[in-house]
């Protein structure tokens, strides 16, 4: 299993929110990629922050290009971004007095989803006067207000196409969806070290409901019986979390790799189990 020059917004507070931005605008084409390793295209340092430049720079790397686009009036930013989103382009914003990174992923029923790193659960949804009053920059030299957003646009053809829906985010918010939209880039990040994005051209691959439906049940019980203390009922929900999320972002389990996506996950429910139960010495 892996497990692996100057521009005008210089965010120093979370140095790695531009990563994470860029890394689920590019889901949105069907790149999947780990923001550690876009960080290192980005040329992103704690002490210097990300800028619009070193985005622009990793982007052009992953085959896409940042168009740069500032607004001074709140509601031609507004139609500007709806533009772009109704294209199915992400769209990155700088927000919060130009401190940080937020990616909006699509737009319906007068509602933004926004992929936003310091929130938790990283999934939100905005009404346009939410996210009006984070993007906005009142600059005190001119006078304006400025609303600066970059769309990222493919130099490809997307083969694979997430399908993250309003109704999808409403999910997320629900009770019993509170773990999964908590930590639910650690649920992605584990996932595409593990499956690979379905496009028209994939051969030889099972679903991740399909993999389940034949293997569930042997993980289960093995981790339920090594470990001794977790239920069957709360790995079967951890299982059906990361289905849920396989679901989302259209992800398979090549056919040649379904023994090592056993290993992976078998290996994951154990961690699971020790990381809430711990665990006692053993073989020493």
């Amino acid at each position: 299993m892996k497990f692996h020059f100057q521009g005008r917004h210089d965010i120093t507070d979370e140095w790695t929110c531009g990563p994470f931005a860029l890394k689920y605008a590019l889901v949105m084409h069907g790149r999947f990629e780990n923001e550690i390793e876009i960080s290192r295209r980005a040329g992103a340092h704690w002490w210097n922050g990300t800028n619009e430049i070193s985005l622009t720079r990793a982007a052009r790397y992953y085959g896409c290009s940042l168009k740069s686009i500032r607004r001074t009036q709140a509601e031609k930013a507004r139609k500007t971004l709806n533009k772009y989103l109704r294209k199915k382009i992400p769209c990155i914003l700088c927000v919060d007095e130009w401190n940080h990174w937020v990616t909006v992923i699509n737009y319906s029923l007068q509602k933004y989803i926004v992929v936003d790193s310091e929130e938790s659960p990283v999934i939100q949804i905005y009404s346009w006067a939410q996210l009006r009053r984070r993007w906005v920059y009142d600059d005190d030299e001119t006078e304006k207000s400025l609303y600066d957003l970059y769309p990222l646009i493919p130099k490809f053809k997307r083969l694979s196409k997430p399908r993250f829906t309003l109704r999808t985010a409403q999910e997320l918010r629900k009770e019993k969806n509170q773990e999964l939209a908590k930590n639910w880039d650690h649920y992605f990040n584990d996932l595409i070290t593990i499956c690979t994005p379905r496009t028209p051209l994939s051969i030889n691959y099972i679903s991740m409901s399909e993999f389940l439906r034949r293997r569930s049940k042997m993980m289960i019980e093995q981790a339920s019986y090594w470990h001794g203390f977790p239920t069957k009922s709360e790995l079967r929900d951890l299982l059906k979390r990361f289905e849920f999320v396989a679901k989302i972002y259209d992800l398979v389990i090549a056919e040649e790799d379904k023994f090592e996506a056993l290993s992976a996950f078998s290996s994951i429910l154990m961690m699971y189990a020790c990381g809430k139960y711990g665990m006692n010495k053993i073989y020493i």
